[in-house]
């Protein structure tokens, strides 16, 4: 396909993951290590699964073998990703400290949704290169290739366009996933959970015949349905505070004595106080 095809292909499935990097992380020196580091986290996660099932491979070409590897592979990653909301506790208690030794402000509800993409980003970038960019120099070569189940996108696009979705679902989980946890929102917390599972499990049509054209919108939709949740729940939580902080002025400037109340001035002191 050639240089133009491949970096075309490269944009389309890895450039909006990078857009949120540039635009909303790496300004922040802490969330650049943050993302690092969790990046890792979830590489070696990655390779434990591939790992487990070296073993069987390759797999006979059919949904049923790859049904229990889906089932398994994301029970292990969301196991994992207990393991980064017990860090993200950890972490947040910590930088709390510092900024109390200090005497700063304590983290505000910007600074842990901040953390949570990071998480996010990292997730959903070490898929990306595991599924999409570790083969994607195939692209390089002569021609291209099809599927016979559905030869009316190539293989290539299909892989880029199913790995945009993935990113934007597992990106924007996260962020939804640990503020239910913070605020101890059940539903909002399973989303995460249930989104990855129901994506995954997606991508079993595509061993029908013209799946690909059913499996890559949806996941599309997903992905941006998801990331677009992500989005409102944190335009949401940012803004209660100033909006909150403006009527007690407003009400406080009329002569109207108004009670101190810890949880609805600072949400971060009743967050730690649920902890």
């Amino acid at each position: 396909m050639g240089a133009a095809s491949f970096t075309g292909l490269l944009f389309l499935g890895c450039g909006p993951l990078a857009t949120v990097f540039v635009l909303c992380l790496a300004s922040k020196s802490f969330l650049v290590l943050l993302a690092l580091g969790s990046a890792f986290y979830w590489l070696c996660t990655l390779l434990l699964i591939s790992a487990l099932f070296r073993a069987w491979a390759p797999l006979e070409p059919s949904p049923g073998p790859y049904v229990g590897l889906l089932l398994v592979a994301v029970l292990i990653q969301e196991l994992a990703r207990v393991g980064i909301w017990r860090f993200h506790l950890l972490s947040c208690r910590v930088l709390n400290r510092i900024a109390q030794e200090q005497r700063d402000a304590p983290l505000s509800v910007a600074d842990r949704f901040g953390l949570a993409l990071a998480y996010g980003f990292s997730h959903g970038a070490v898929h990306s290169a595991f599924f999409f960019a570790a083969w994607l120099p195939l692209a390089l070569g002569d021609g291209t290739i099809y599927s016979a189940a559905c030869p009316q996108l190539s293989f290539y696009t299909v892989g880029a366009l199913s790995t945009l979705g993935m990113a934007a679902l597992l990106t924007g989980g996260m962020v939804l996933w640990l503020d239910g946890l913070e605020r101890r929102d059940a539903k909002q917390a399973a989303l995460a959970p249930a989104t990855h599972l129901a994506a995954a499990l997606l991508t079993l049509a595509n061993f029908a015949n013209d799946g690909c054209l059913a499996t890559v919108p949806l996941l599309l939709a997903g992905g941006a349905a998801v990331a677009a949740a992500a989005g409102r729940r944190w335009w949401q939580r940012t803004t209660t505070v100033p909006r909150l902080a403006a009527g007690l002025g407003s009400r406080q400037s009329q002569g109207v004595e108004v009670a101190p109340s810890s949880s609805a001035g600072d949400p971060d002191a009743a967050l730690d106080r649920g902890r």
